[in-house]
């Protein structure tokens, strides 16, 4: 049950890749009046390691019928939505990017899966016990 919660937000769910914008500016201090790569470090001549965040439902939606998005299909379900305006070197060197990090998903996944699984049975451990110590600290020698 935890996988299935679990899954489609960190595994097979919806993502975006952070831009990194040029002079080490904050997104809200970039001219995004300027072309592109005036604005932007292109991830694939620069060799940037690229982070990728999810995508909630209702920007999904909205992204799903823009056509300045483009939509990439990863072989385990998941995808990335990234801006039109990267070139074809730098949408494959996100997408290889993204498909490199899946086992760190798998993994955080995981974690969260066996979390789920392990805590609730310890703390029932933990009351049961706590429940056994009290009913024999009332009982007669």
């Amino acid at each position: 049950m935890a996988y299935v919660i679990v899954s489609p937000d960190t595994v097979r769910g919806s993502f975006q890749p952070a831009g990194k914008i040029k002079g080490g500016l904050k997104p809200w201090e970039a001219d995004y009046s300027n072309p592109f790569y005036e604005t932007m470090q292109s991830p694939s001549a620069e060799k940037l390691s690229i982070m990728f965040f999810p995508v909630d439902w209702q920007k999904k939606i909205d992204w799903e019928k823009d056509a300045t998005m483009t939509k990439v299909d990863m072989p385990d379900g998941s995808r990335i939505y990234m801006t039109a305006n990267y070139n074809e070197a730098d949408q494959s060197y996100i997408a290889k990017q993204f498909w490199d990090q899946r086992w760190g998903r798998w993994g955080y996944a995981a974690g969260l899966v066996a979390l789920w699984a392990f805590v609730p049975c310890a703390l029932l451990f933990i009351l049961g016990y706590a429940a056994l110590w009290v009913g024999r600290g009332f009982a007669r020698p």
